[in-house]
């Protein structure tokens, strides 16, 4: 009988070795089949990125609250997900912490609830990744504990475990050595230092991490050739992703973003744009951009969202239906967009067209999604020149770091002499279309293999929204919003802000043709202002225009306080030359020039032209200087021959006198004819400096010199009288003259 059983198990072993070897043999020669020849290499890896291949879930810090619960939903529905052929997807549990909280006070039972469901059988069919960017403490160092691979950031730190206990009691020493042993991803004696501060931690012989009663024991065996102490008792061990790689060579790989992170992994990057962990509190707000993106439109978004986020919003999903328009407006929604809080998630939802520069609000989300039919890129609403194509690849490079993005793509779909191909990493799943341009300024180029052009010389590049989802440009298709609401796990409605009356009246003041009827008009009631007896209609009109114009353009975006103070610093110097400092004209000509380049700037959204658009815009602004010089000629027309003939109005101003007039007036005026005086000679009875008292005869008069300093009784004679006074000189005396 035991013959018999050990000759079946002697065949049995026959049989298994010759399976072996014939699996081995069939496997290397699959391994080695190369791909079909009409296949190219950039086809096998389209197909491969619409599979389930990674996934991206945030896990934000510190763990509290419902934080572990949401995790679990987002980790089940990728369950759900997994097919079960080929390899198992990749899931990265990233770790960042929100604006204003900390890293610290994560509640152990929700961390090691966490961590227990990440190292269940379930998890099996998924390969999970910690990737570690700030700064990790507390029990929430728990979590990565429980994946099977670490991956940080160089200046990222993990430890201080304990930070948030007083005393450390044995259940949840034993919890740290149960996750940190499941793994191993960190040595025991390490998560258990990281846990205790009265732990210390040695690394013996190059090889072995051990807590120092382990180490006493084996220094006093004699087991110690070489030993180094990581960490004293009494301090906390924290260290960064740099002293785990090359100091202790504990994880395998650094990556300072996702780009790296892909390439690490061997994933496609763009399936690691997305943010799986929707189930968290999202207080979603919705954002219509529809027709031409202009300024008006632009300043109307952007107080909008500001409104929103103040309100609370975390979630921005912008409704993009719109041929492009303004490209200094584009780039400005571009720039507010990329510098909105971390924690304000931002999906970009194309259900029709972005053409043209349209595409660039896309390139500012952290997501896009697009209708199945919908068109990204193509002719838009504005043509670039050859100065503003390179204008907006110098803008978009720029910007890129912010955005995450690659900036060839976006920038070839406005402009059609922008050659991009398909870059696929060597030995990688990851690929990213790019220019020569910006493949030759990768990390590490030579990885990089070129393939296919994806774009058509002389066109600007025109997507499908079924092609951009297959090129991994967006991340999901929708035909409508109700269907990326279900996407997001968000409310079945979403708020949608309205303009208010502030608003809709900025954008009527906005407009050219009122913001120029507004200067005309102020310009003309000043001038009428400046006629009128004291401060009368004519000023509260001119003022009111100026305000209007000046407070469009100020809430418009194209105008500052430096525009404002020019004006009002022009206006000042004007009145000054006028009223106070008449002379060479240096105040009036100055305050002139001042007034006019407050206006011209006002009309603009720069100082000095710099740009392809900017140059285009100057005439624009030019024409406002007409506007001014128009409404000049015109309110001196309309002063002289006009308004002296208006019913009403002709009360406001001072009245012209012709010289019979004002000689009646004069002599009205005159209380005391002092003529007869002309050519005596009297003597002053005060100093003239210059005016004062003089008599002759028996006259006491006032007098005033004609601008020499008279002493008191110095002889005088009259040179000319005017009402009740006379202008008087001296008289050279033989005493003066000897």
């Amino acid at each position: 009988m035991n013959g018999l059983c050990g000759g079946r198990w002697w065949l049995a072993g026959l049989v298994a070795m010759v399976g072996c070897l014939l699996s081995d043999h069939a496997g290397v020669a699959q391994d080695d089949d190369p791909p079909p020849p009409n296949e190219p290499a950039e086809q096998v890896e389209e197909d491969r990125s619409g599979e389930f291949v990674a996934a991206r879930v945030r896990v934000p810090l510190p763990i509290t609250g419902s934080v572990d619960a949401n995790i679990k939903n987002s980790l089940q529905n990728l369950l759900a997900r997994v097919s079960g052929d080929g390899e198992r997807p990749t899931v990265v549990l990233e770790f960042t912490v929100d604006a204003g909280k900390s890293a610290r006070g994560s509640e152990f039972e929700r961390s090691l609830s966490l961590a227990r469901f990440l190292t269940s059988r379930p998890m099996s069919q998924l390969k999970t990744v910690a990737y570690v960017q700030g700064s990790l403490q507390g029990h929430a160092v728990l979590v990565p504990l429980a994946c099977e691979q670490l991956i940080m950031h160089p200046e990222a730190e993990i430890g201080s475990a304990g930070i948030d206990e007083e005393n450390i009691p044995e259940t949840i020493r034993l919890a740290y050595e149960e996750i940190a042993g499941y793994r191993n991803v960190l040595p025991v004696p390490m998560a258990l230092a990281m846990l205790d501060q009265d732990q210390q931690l040695f690394l013996v012989n190059d090889q072995r991490f051990e807590d120092g009663e382990e180490y006493e024991r084996l220094k006093a065996a004699g087991e110690v050739a070489k030993s180094d102490r990581i960490v004293a008792r009494g301090e906390p061990l924290l260290l960064t992703g740099r002293d785990l790689r090359q100091r202790y060579n504990l994880i395998g790989d650094l990556a300072e973003d996702h780009g790296q992170l892909a390439e690490r992994l061997k994933v496609p990057e763009e399936q690691l744009r997305r943010d799986f962990g929707m189930d968290r509190d999202w207080k979603p707000v919705h954002i219509e951009l529809h027709g031409p993106i202009s300024n008006r439109m632009v300043q109307r978004v952007t107080l909008m969202i500001q409104s929103a986020i103040e309100g609370g919003a975390n979630f921005l999903l912008l409704e993009v239906d719109s041929s492009g328009g303004d490209p200094i407006a584009c780039e400005n929604l571009v720039n507010f967009l990329i510098s909105q809080p971390q924690e304000v998630h931002r999906v970009a939802f194309i259900p029709r067209e972005a053409a043209g520069n349209a595409s660039l609000v896309a390139f500012a989300c952290h997501e896009v999604v697009v209708g199945p039919d919908a068109t990204i890129g193509g002719e838009g609403g504005y043509t670039y020149t050859a100065a503003g194509r390179e204008d907006l690849r110098r803008f978009l490079q720029r910007v890129a770091a912010k955005s995450g993005r690659n900036w060839s793509i976006w920038a070839a779909m406005s402009d059609p002499e922008l050659e991009v191909f398909t870059y696929q990493r060597k030995g990688s799943a990851s690929r990213r279309f790019l220019s020569s341009e910006e493949a030759e300024g990768l990390r590490e180029p030579e990885l990089w293999q070129r393939g296919d052009e994806i774009t058509q010389p002389g066109q600007p590049l025109r997507l499908t929204g079924q092609q951009a989802f297959d090129l991994g440009i967006a991340n999901s298709l929708a035909s409508d919003l109700e269907e990326v609401a279900r996407g997001y796990a968000l409310p079945d409605r979403i708020e949608t802000p309205r303009s208010n009356w502030a608003h809709e009246l900025i954008e009527v003041l906005s407009s050219p043709s009122l913001a120029f009827f507004c200067l005309f008009l102020g310009v003309l009631a000043l001038m009428s202002e400046l006629k009128a007896p004291g401060v009368g209609i004519p000023g509260f009109l001119a003022a009111l225009c100026f305000g209007l114009f000046f407070w469009s353009k100020f809430l418009n975006g194209t105008a500052g306080w430096l525009e404002v103070m020019l004006f009002l610093g022009g206006i000042v110097f004007i009145l000054m030359e006028v009223l106070i400092l008449p002379g060479f004209g240096v105040f009036g000509l100055g305050g002139g020039l001042m007034v006019i380049a407050g206006i011209v700037l006002a009309m603009q959204t720069f100082i000095w032209p710099t740009t392809d658009y900017e140059l285009d815009q100057i005439p624009y602004s030019l024409a406002s200087v007409l506007v001014l010089f128009g409404a000049l000629v015109s309110g001196m027309l309309f002063i002289k021959h006009l308004l002296p003939h208006t019913p009403l109005l002709n009360q406001t101003m001072l009245g012209t006198m012709d010289a019979e007039e004002a000689e009646l007036r004069g002599r009205r005026e005159m209380i005391v004819d002092l003529s007869h005086l002309i050519g005596k000679q009297g003597t002053t009875l005060t100093p003239l400096r210059p005016a004062g008292k003089a008599r002759f005869g028996n006259e006491i008069i006032n007098v005033s010199s004609d601008g020499d300093i008279i002493d008191r009784d110095a002889l005088v004679v009259v040179k000319s009288v005017r009402g009740n006074y006379a202008m008087v000189r001296g008289v050279a005396t033989p005493e003066t003259n000897s």
